[in-house]
């Protein structure tokens, strides 16, 4: 995963507008003292930068890809070298820092290792063996340091994410998360058809097991049950923690007979997994298959519905929204 790619409009925002106004005076510079190749490169990168950033100040995609840039950048800066020596390969760590924040993390590498062989290359030849070994081992701890604070990012970036969507107890998702799924299954649904389930999960009698084995205990049985069903259900199935001892189960690509099936085992799974090894644990189970021009609220509802009937049967059952009839504890569908 690229750490930058949702920051990258922005940063690049402002690398445009403060490139394009301190490169401007290199390149009135290069003009005047008769380096017109240098200069006219250094005026692509300037008009370039300039163009982007007035889009990007009025809301705009920039018209011109900033990858783009690395061209004349790259060409204007082997250039310097040749006329101006070390002063024109000191603009090689700018450009490598470039390419991190415009290209996605491997043609960065690529790219920063490609102007790290070029540049020393034209610094041996142009200036010296001694400034140049000086000059690629400087380079080289420079593309290093910038892989390591990006893998720092991004592994910051990937635990900040977790927090967002998961229960801290449990290790579920968390209801954020679950809106966000649930809409996307009812626009999947209502472009293409493809069905989709939601379990409702409730621990039976779960005030009773905190008030007599205390909060420890059933804080473990709730990650009990989310240990049960995750190792039981598919990959792309996502389990998420409503709040208290609520649990939704969304089964994509599943119709409502098949998701009874699931819930049924379910059920049965965490009666015999003895998660109180004092007294047993038992879930009630409300399956909802969408409907069409359903919402995720009345979906999820519909669920609701159907285990608040299974909990009126007895607990310890599983119920759907529609025909099928709840079913009894020790049954399979």
């Amino acid at each position: 995963m690229d750490a930058l790619v949702a920051h990258r409009d922005r940063i690049m925002y402002r690398v445009a507008v403060v490139g394009s106004i301190c490169l401007l005076p290199f390149a009135v510079n290069n003009f005047l003292d008769g380096r017109h190749a240098i200069g006219a490169a250094v005026v692509a990168v300037v008009l370039t930068l300039g163009i982007d950033a007035l889009a990007m100040h009025f809301k705009k995609r920039p018209p011109i890809p900033f990858a783009l840039l690395l061209v004349p950048m790259a060409a204007g800066m082997l250039l310097s070298v040749r006329a101006q020596g070390i002063y024109g390969a000191l603009w090689s760590y700018p450009l490598v820092l470039f390419c991190y924040f415009v290209l996605p993390p491997r043609p960065a590498d690529a790219a920063s290792v490609v102007l790290l062989g070029v540049t020393t290359w034209m610094v041996e030849r142009y200036i010296g063996q001694g400034v140049a070994i000086r000059f690629f081992a400087s380079l080289t701890l420079t593309i290093v340091v910038v892989n390591i604070i990006r893998t720092i990012i991004r592994e910051l970036q990937a635990r900040l994410l977790d927090l967002a969507i998961t229960d801290p107890l449990t290790g579920a998702f968390n209801r954020r998360h679950m809106a966000s799924c649930l809409g996307d299954a009812v626009e999947r649904h209502r472009r293409t058809g493809a069905p989709a389930s939601v379990l409702l999960i409730d621990v039976d009698h779960f005030k009773r097991i905190n008030d007599r084995f205390g909060h420890e205990a059933g804080d473990g049985v709730l990650k009990g049950i989310v240990a049960l069903v995750t190792r039981r259900v598919r990959r792309l199935d996502r389990l998420f923690r409503m709040g208290g001892d609520e649990f939704v189960l969304f089964l994509p690509d599943t119709r409502g007979l098949d998701a009874a099936t699931v819930a049924e085992e379910l059920r049965g799974s965490v009666v015999g997994a003895r998660l109180l090894n004092a007294a047993p644990v038992s879930v009630s189970i409300g399956v909802s298959e969408l409907q069409a021009n359903e919402s995720a609220d009345a979906w999820v509802k519909q669920a609701d519905d159907a285990l608040y009937r299974a909990k009126n049967d007895g607990r310890n059952r599983v119920a759907c929204r529609d025909a099928a009839a709840p079913q009894r504890a020790g049954r399979t569908p």
